[in-house]
């Protein structure tokens, strides 16, 4: 961390973990007699100097003290950064926070993070949600970044200082994102071609991908990637065919130490959502798999274990995934939540009803899995109304 001390009354300056320079000059003293701090953000030094420099007018302007409601000489990304690094981050997980700030960071401040927060208006918010529908972003981004500054604003409520919400009244564009299409899964050829690609063997006898075998594993029992990775042999249990989600493996930002873009691995002793942890059956097929990766992991704490007994990061997964799918031949290349998504549709051909493939799944309620997978159960009941015609 690069301080920058500067003469009394002039603040300081100081170049933050995560590359931004953050500066802050004292303004009073609050009610417990403690120094009351206007703090300013910049992507350069040059920059936060410039913004401490006009703070520092303005407290000069109205005799040292400015009023507690400072929003009025604050941008958005000021005081959304001082939300999030403030407040937020006692509240979310490391891998939620990583995400907000990405939301915040990519679509909220290009837009309009450089306003001031007390004139930001219902027009401003309306023209960013119209930018981000114009760049094809989801509706799921979209929706984030409105949830994000919606919930910041709402903040800046509590705190006196807003005197109300400039998104109330913003239009959203129409949920699409589950329409036919936009859930990628295999066909039954594909789904042939990836078993045997993934379990290749070269002529000494060595797997060409060594946890290859995980691919038939993560097919035949729908686990996202994340559960799949913080499995331990433990939540294995191959006498009763079942194997125990309750952890989910994140890769998150290394914020505890001076190496910037770089990422950590962590076990968070939760999943996705409340339904997340649950008790998964295995087939014959996915048990067939853990046999397989037990003689190659077996010493180790996780099943999917690196050479060393180490976690295996979900990219690194994605990764041999995609390259097995080049070596298919696939034409279109997916990640590996399409292994998921593919699980369900099986499920579905099956004719197992939507509440046991929510449960399955580990939704968080049926109308996720209603929602995600409408076009294969409207396919299921045509199917089953053509069998009044035989």
């Amino acid at each position: 961390m690069i301080k920058n001390k500067r003469e009394h009354g002039q603040g300081t300056i100081y170049l933050r973990k995560d590359g931004r320079w953050y500066g802050a000059v004292q303004n009073g003293y609050n009610e417990n007699g403690k120094p009351k701090m206007v703090t300013v953000y910049g992507k350069t030094e040059a920059e936060a100097k410039r913004k401490l420099k006009e703070k520092i007018k303005l407290i000069n302007s109205n005799g040292l003290i400015l009023e507690d409601n400072t929003a009025q000489n604050i941008t958005v990304e000021e005081y959304c950064t001082n939300w999030l690094e403030n407040v937020k981050v006692n509240e979310l997980k490391p891998s939620s926070y990583d995400r907000k700030e990405m939301t915040l960071s990519n679509q909220v401040y290009p837009s309009i993070g450089m306003l001031q927060l007390s004139q930001l208006s219902i027009d401003d918010i309306q023209e960013m949600i119209n930018q981000l529908r114009k760049k094809n972003l989801s509706y799921s981004s979209i929706k984030k970044a409105f949830e994000a500054i919606n919930e910041c604003c709402k903040y800046a409520i509590i705190r006196g200082d807003l005197q109300k919400n400039p998104c109330i009244g913003v239009s959203l564009p129409k949920n699409l994102k589950h329409q036919d299409g936009d859930i990628k899964f295999y066909t039954e050829d594909q789904i042939e071609l990836l078993l045997k690609q993934s379990t290749t063997k070269y002529n000494n006898g060595r797997n060409k991908y060594r946890l290859g075998y995980g691919i038939q594993f993560l097919l035949y029992t729908g686990l996202r990637i994340g559960e799949a990775l913080a499995l331990t042999w433990e939540d294995v249990d191959f006498q009763n065919k079942t194997v125990k989600i309750n952890k989910n493996l994140k890769q998150v930002k290394n914020r505890e130490n001076d190496d910037q873009g770089k990422y950590k691995i962590i076990i968070q002793d939760s999943t996705k959502t409340n339904s997340g942890s649950r008790i998964v059956p295995l087939n014959n097929k996915s048990i067939e798999a853990l046999n397989h990766i037990k003689k190659i992991t077996g010493q180790c704490k996780y099943v999917f274990s690196t050479e060393t007994g180490n976690n295996v990061s979900g990219r690194t997964y994605d990764t041999m995934f995609r390259k097995i799918q080049e070596n298919c031949g696939f034409k279109e290349i997916y990640g590996v939540h399409a292994l998921r998504h593919t699980f369900a549709s099986l499920l579905f051909k099956k004719g197992v009803d939507v509440k046991t493939v929510s449960e399955i799944l580990g939704h968080k309620d049926v109308s996720v899995t209603y929602n995600t997978y409408i076009h294969l159960i409207q396919e299921q009941k045509m199917n089953a109304i053509n069998l009044l015609d035989i």
